[in-house]
């Protein structure tokens, strides 16, 4: 009996220690999965944990970005754009410089001074190298700049574009505009004006990029469907302002029967100083020449062209905002290591003639970005 009672008693115990055991494994077990990873510093997509510390790393679209350890005022945002001399890259440069103050990091604007792929690729290589903490660049060239961004992003520098897009390099946001639909809406103007009949005149100061060939692909898709105009000439006028009126010149005294005009880019302004100049193609005129292209700078002539008639509609894209939005982009996730700041964001275009350009000129008189 004694014997039967000790092996009862004996069973209870090992019984009441195998519940504990297994109970103890269950608190463990459940602490284990609502703890972190591993590595408070590392941030993965599957995970979504976005409290990367300083001096860490994000994981993030197939990259190890880099999050500096520095304060924000020693971050170095490269804002990089194609042609850093044209009056387009002063407006988004405005944007850029109203981010660094508003963020407080080191953002800057920096590039070459001419339409060169091979140099933009250099300057982007060159802060590669250095190790900027963020990048955004303009893409001249898309082909060309699409390794180079994947380079820079292999380095753990985050990296967006804006303005001119390279969707396949990997790139963590975009800003800008739709350039092919930028190009159909100056065409819709000028075929509209005209008449649906007549020959047009299309100039770019850089034919070659992607941002003049995708306008072009929507310029031609247009005119394609007006079997009484015809195009009489492309022009790529690169350079200097002074080269560009050159060429520009040429070509509207060789095809003064022209009744209308497109800019890709850059060259708008001054076919209108050309118009001026030489009295031909006034909207007033007996012999109109509607002329429509892209952005409002520089703001004070382009505003005046628009009012006294020697351009007929000119389309902005906001390129000050551009500016703004990926110094924000970036600013915030080096700061923060938060990867829901990337967005592709359509900066949009607006069309300015004559019926709303007084909206235009009180803002510039206001002070407030206009390009």
């Amino acid at each position: 009996m004694k014997k039967k009672i000790l092996v009862l008693s004996l069973c209870a115990i090992l019984m009441a220690l195998t519940f504990s055991a297994c109970s103890g494994s269950g608190s463990d077990s459940g602490g284990a999965e609502s703890g972190d990873s591993g590595d408070s510093n590392v941030q993965t997509e599957e995970s979504g944990d976005q409290s990367a510390a300083k001096g860490g790393t994000v994981d993030f679209g197939g990259y190890s970005l880099k999050i500096p350890d520095k304060d924000p005022k020693d971050i170095e945002i490269a804002v990089v754009y194609m042609n850093t001399t044209v009056p387009f890259a002063q407006a988004i440069k405005q944007g850029v410089d109203q981010g660094a103050a508003e963020f407080g990091v080191n953002a800057y604007m920096t590039g070459k001074e001419t339409w060169d792929t091979a140099l933009e690729i250099d300057v982007v290589q060159n802060l590669i190298t250095k190790g900027v903490d963020g990048l955004a660049v303009a893409v001249m060239d898309e082909p060309g700049m699409t390794p180079i961004i994947q380079e820079a992003l292999k380095a753990g520098i985050p990296t967006v574009t804006f303005n001119v897009d390279a969707p396949d390099s990997g790139r963590l946001g975009f800003v800008g505009e739709n350039l092919k639909t930028a190009g159909v809406e100056t065409a819709k103007d000028v075929a509209e004006a005209m008449g649906g009949k007549g020959k047009v005149l299309i100039s770019s100061v850089a034919q070659s990029s992607t941002w003049s060939r995708q306008r072009q692909d929507g310029v031609e898709e247009v005119f394609a469907q007006y079997p009484d105009i015809e195009i009489v000439q492309v022009v790529d006028c690169p350079g200097s302002d002074q080269d560009v009126y050159g060429t520009l010149e040429n070509a509207l005294l060789a095809n003064q029967d022209i009744n209308g005009h497109v800019s890709l880019g850059g060259t708008a302004y001054i076919f209108a100083r050309v118009m001026k100049q030489n009295d031909i193609g006034n909207i007033d005129s007996d012999k109109p020449i509607y002329v429509s292209g892209h952005d409002l700078t520089p703001a004070d002539e382009v505003l005046g062209q628009i009012k006294d008639g020697w351009l007929y509609s000119m389309y902005t894209q906001q390129p000050s905002n551009q500016g703004y939005q990926v110094v924000k982009m970036l600013a915030n996730f080096l700061s923060t290591g938060e990867t829901d700041v990337f967005e592709v964001m359509d900066s949009e275009i607006k069309s300015v003639s004559r019926d709303n350009y007084e909206e235009y000129v009180e803002m510039l008189e206001a002070g407030e970005p206009v390009g």
